[in-house]
């Protein structure tokens, strides 16, 4: 009872303590908030700019140690930061679960300190022996350095609480996103050190590689496996994440890891960005986005990992690990860039056929959208729990059976044309599975485990369709999308039929859709033909199907060529950069973002008019 009695007059007096504190805090508490905010986008500004120098430039002794300074001042900082809010805090278990990542990071920093400066044995024991750290030091900091980087991104996620204020649409602000990343990405792809010695890597070439990493397109004018070193590669590695995600959601969703609500201005706009129909929806699928995002892309790491060809020349295990996650991320944000020279047609690649069909899945599921991946996997989950199904919504459906469909077209197209060509030296097992990789890599992927150089110009023709019309909504892929074509193919029935509402499943599409599928197809089309016909001034004496294919290949962000982008000029090469751009950013949104406001229609209604058509 003594004991109890002392612990329970102990805890009273610390919170006693605690309000008297926070009663003479009280009136700076403002104040310091605002100059800690402001004080730690600089440091992590600063930060990162440490990080850019010490990385990509080869530093002296000198620089080093004064980089090394800079990197413990903003620690110190951060470390202070956490202190000093949790003093402020009226609610420390509220504080401290707002800022649990951050916190965690913290620690995990400290801990590697601490480590790199005692070096106990038993923790040396535990990172050789147990989990079979070749150098512990080395590993040590590059933890702290990963924990370091997601700290600063993390405190930058709190100045996207600005976007808002900005007064762009989402289309603008989307647009502004991608040449903001494009940007950076080109500056930091022609620092020294990220490409290999005696390397000077050209603007245009690494505007044109940033561009093709941002926009997960694929086409390279240079092979990154033999012109980037590792830290270029995880540049382009980065870019793909960002930009197949889209930067929005990246900036949306830091602001809400570094804030416990956010404002209606910031609702509105990640609804928009997702085209989501209602805030709560946004707000779930863009959690839902990242948590399946993760998953996926682990799961298909694994996979990737146990089911390399025993050939394959990796030094070692942590080579082989992160060549796994580098095609995982490039596979489902269906971005097409390899490490092999090559691609999968590389030796060590284009006879691993199970290698092939988890890169296949993995193209597969970044292309047919997350409200998909949501609306299946979450049905399965009802199912599992012996729930009411849920019945698939219609958007899934269109997606789905959509996706289906072109598959199958372009298999059997492929095998058919195809089948005494580059096809006549394998067996009918092998054949069927090539068919059916060729064809699933035109949902934008560019993973392509056969020379298209080689192949009919009909085979050409059916994939610079398949291209053309892309992936699905909301996905990281590309092209007009599935549901676009969907659309206009039932509409254009229903027109034979003699029908004015197009009417499916028992619901009616509204008439705006239908008019906005028309517009994508309309200046798409346009866009492609202009692209082509400016290559065919850029590119004198190049074959026509081959650069039909290369424009199509760079607007709908496949990535497929029948070799090519090497060749081509550097007028060649912008035309290409911003058909990327252009096909990203989708060729409705560009509209949108030029245009300054929708003006409402009027009220009164017109005679209705008479064409002939």
């Amino acid at each position: 009872m003594d004991l109890n009695f002392l612990k329970n007059k102990f805890i009273k007096q610390l919170r006693a303590t605690r309000e008297h504190i926070n009663i003479f805090l009280y009136d700076s508490k403002t104040i310091v908030s605002k100059v800690l905010s402001i004080t730690s986008t600089i440091a992590a500004l600063s930060g990162i700019g440490m990080l850019i120098f010490d990385h990509g430039f080869e530093n002296t002794e000198a620089n080093n140690t004064f980089i090394h300074i800079i990197f413990r001042i903003i620690l110190g900082f951060y470390y202070f930061k956490f202190i000093v809010g949790y003093i402020y805090s009226f609610t420390p278990r509220k504080y401290f679960k707002e800022n649990r990542v951050a916190g965690i990071l913290l620690l995990i920093i400290l801990c590697m300190l601490i480590y790199d400066a005692t070096s106990p044995q038993w923790a040396t024991s535990i990172l050789t022996y147990i989990l079979g750290v070749e150098n512990p030091h080395i590993f040590s900091v590059i933890v702290e350095q990963v924990s370091f980087l997601l700290l600063l991104i993390i405190e930058l996620g709190r100045a996207s609480s600005l976007l808002p204020s900005m007064n762009m649409s989402a289309p603008k602000l989307f647009v502004m996103s991608f040449i903001v990343l494009i940007t950076i990405g080109s500056g930091l792809l022609m620092l020294p050190r990220m490409s290999v010695d005696g390397v000077e890597l050209s603007f245009i070439d690494a505007l044109f590689t940033a561009t093709s990493a941002s926009c997960v397109t694929g086409l390279s004018t240079v092979d990154i496996a033999e012109i980037f070193t590792i830290r270029g590669q995880i540049i382009i590695m980065l870019l793909i994440q960002l930009g197949g995600l889209n930067i929005i959601t990246f900036a949306s969703f830091f602001l809400i890891l570094s804030k416990k609500s956010i404002g209606i201005r910031s609702h509105a706009l990640i609804k928009d960005s997702l085209e989501s129909s209602n805030f709560t929806d946004s707000m779930t699928l863009l959690k839902e986005i990242f948590i399946s995002t993760f998953i996926i892309e682990i799961i298909g790491a694994i996979l990737i990992f146990f089911n390399w060809s025993h050939d394959t020349p990796f030094v070692d295990f942590y080579q082989k690990a992160y060549y796994s996650v580098f095609h995982a991320i490039s596979a489902f944000n269906n971005a097409g860039f390899s490490l092999f020279p090559g691609g999968l047609t590389n030796a060590f690649c284009s006879d691993a056929y199970v290698l092939q069909f988890v890169i296949c899945i993995l193209v597969l599921l970044g292309s047919i959208g997350f409200p998909v991946i949501r609306d299946v996997f979450g049905d399965m989950m009802f199912r599992h729990k012996r729930k009411i199904n849920r019945k698939w919504s219609l958007n899934t459906k269109i997606c789905i059976y959509t996706t289906l469909i072109l598959i199958g077209v372009g298999m059997m197209f492929f095998t058919m044309f195809e089948w005494n060509n580059t096809l006549k030296d394998m067996g009918v097992g092998e054949r069927f599975i090539m068919s059916f990789l060729q064809s699933a890599t035109t949902r934008t992927s560019g993973f392509n485990s056969m020379d298209f150089g080689d192949m009919h110009i009909p085979t050409l023709i059916i994939f610079i369709i398949l291209m053309f019309i892309g992936a699905s909504p909301v996905s990281t892929g590309g092209g007009i999308k599935t549901t676009t074509l969907s659309v206009l193919v039932l509409q254009a029935i229903n027109t034979v039929k003699g029908k004015n509402r197009l009417n499916l499943s028992h619901q009616e599409i509204p008439q705006s859709v239908i008019f906005r599928s028309m517009t994508i197809l309309m200046f798409s089309l346009c866009f492609v033909v202009g692209g082509t016909i400016i290559l065919t001034f850029t590119q004198p004496g190049e074959d026509m199907m081959k650069l039909v294919f290369e424009q199509v290949s760079a607007f709908a962000t496949t990535g497929l060529s029948t070799g090519i982008t090497p060749e081509l000029t550097t007028a060649s090469k912008v035309v290409l950069i911003i058909s990327m751009f252009c096909g990203r950013i989708g060729m409705l949104t560009f509209g949108y973002a030029l245009i300054r406001s929708i003006r409402q229609e009027p009220g009164m209604l017109y005679p209705k008019a008479s064409i002939l058509v």
